[in-house]
């Protein structure tokens, strides 16, 4: 005998299942680990003991095109880190600090943000991105993260960390993206 359900209702994709073009279309939240993905991991130390750090202007184009979108962000960086503050207040994004535990914050964003895991992204690197990696809708890392890393993603992008892998990411979540009428 063969169920039918109700017109207007569909069963649940497990996430394990989801096709990767579900998973892009599902994208509502970027979470962006600053110096695993967004820089190079480069720092400069001035003799006064402030930091700088160095952007790609494609990369920060294409987080203006996210939120342009009426997409959410969170750029995940470490405490203390002026750069962060800076480059999130001019974006208009959310700023996280984590010195670990990216498990944890990567719940509570979701969480305050209204949004479920499915429809998260998060782009991050490195060891300590993978508790957060395994929990996004949609994981991605740019090449030059390390094989058990790459592993892990759904996405790996073709341009390394700080030259163009937030942007491709970006143009990849966006493709199908039409912006409303004003």
């Amino acid at each position: 005998m063969e169920t039918t359900l109700p017109q207007g209702i569909e069963p649940k994709v497990p996430q394990e299942e989801m096709t990767l073009e579900q998973r892009i279309a599902a994208a509502k939240l970027l979470m962006v680990e600053l110096e695993g993905a967004l820089t190079d991991g480069v720092s400069q130390l001035a003799p006064d003991g402030s930091e700088s750090i160095s952007l790609y202007r494609a990369d920060i184009l294409g987080l203006e095109a996210w939120l342009k979108a009426g997409r959410m962000l969170v750029i995940v960086a470490r405490p203390g880190l002026e750069a962060a503050e800076t480059l999130a207040t001019r974006l208009g994004a959310s700023l996280r600090t984590s010195g670990g535990d990216k498990d944890i914050l990567f719940k509570q964003v979701t969480w305050e943000n209204e949004v479920k895991a499915p429809e998260s992204v998060y782009l991050g690197r490195d060891f300590d991105d993978l508790p957060a990696l395994g929990l996004a809708g949609l994981a991605a890392c740019p090449p030059e993260a390390p094989l058990w890393v790459r592993d892990m993603c759904h996405l790996v992008t073709e341009a390394p960390a700080g030259r163009g892998a937030v942007r491709e990411l970006v143009d990849r979540l966006l493709a199908d993206y039409v912006p409303e009428e004003v």
